[in-house]
């Protein structure tokens, strides 16, 4: 399949389990692949993808600090982050949020280190992708209450068609990644089915979350396919026109 966009992986996380990036990346394009969105894994680690990637543009960088970093003190973690943006080329601001299931120091927390970086994001004119886990309440308020002049995209989504509704009326993308292909996630496809053509994208967030057909095995951007497949079909549309639809979408979250 040519065009495919894959918006949410993690490369560095990748090469941690050993894959090979280079010849990943050499075997994405030419099979087709159209581009899409390398999200970091430490804070700091900017400059690193940056030389990585340096010869195929068609792949957007973003980094940010995630509900991960209320664990430790909040003081200069901004002032640190907000510096290396200003020396590194940066295209989305992400993934940072809010996350419950974990013990990832307290709300407040939390909810201050995700709106710092918003309005950091909102400075350098540049979108924002958002993780949430068993925080739906509190992420669709946030998401309320904030300036997003420069869309986002609520990546992985795994809620409900409340909280996809509070994010598509802010004017942001959900990105919807393997676990439509799950044999119990009827709820989820459920709202995939109602979730406009115009603000949807699809992701791996690989390493992680392998289609149905690889589970247990390293997920990797090669599989988006698997995810393309399923969407077209709950949506009822051919696989041409959703290429076409995500195509239009990527292009216009960076315009």
């Amino acid at each position: 399949m040519h065009g495919l966009i894959d918006s949410h992986f993690h490369l560095l996380a990748l090469k941690q389990k050993g894959v090979d990036i280079l010849h990943l990346l050499d075997k994405l394009f030419e099979s087709g692949f159209q581009g899409g969105i390398d999200i970091g894994i430490r804070r700091d680690d900017l400059a690193e993808r940056n030389l990585l990637l340096k010869d195929y543009p068609q792949i957007k960088v973003a980094a940010g600090i995630g509900p991960w970093g209320a664990q430790e003190p909040l003081e200069g973690q901004l002032e640190a982050f907000r510096a290396l943006c200003d020396e590194e080329k940066i295209d989305a601001l992400g993934e940072i949020g809010l996350d419950f299931y974990w013990n990832y120091g307290t709300v407040e927390d939390q909810i201050t280190l995700c709106k710092g970086q918003i309005e950091l994001a909102n400075e350098l004119k540049i979108p924002v992708i958002f993780h949430t886990r068993e925080s739906d309440d509190a992420m669709g308020e946030l998401i309320k209450g904030v300036s997003l002049p420069h869309s986002g995209i609520l990546h992985c989504f795994s809620s409900t068609w409340a909280l996809a509704k509070t994010v598509l009326d802010k004017g942001l993308y959900i990105s919807f990644a393997g676990p439509i292909t799950y044999k119990k996630s009827d709820a989820l496809r459920s709202v995939l089915a109602k979730v406009p053509l115009d603000r949807l994208l699809l992701e791996t967030d690989s390493p992680y979350l392998a289609p149905q057909r690889y589970r247990g095995e390293i997920n990797t951007p090669l599989y988006i396919g698997e995810i393309y497949q399923e969407a077209a079909r709950v949506k009822g549309i051919s696989l041409e026109e959703l290429i076409e639809a995500i195509g239009r979408n990527f292009t216009t979250l960076f315009c």
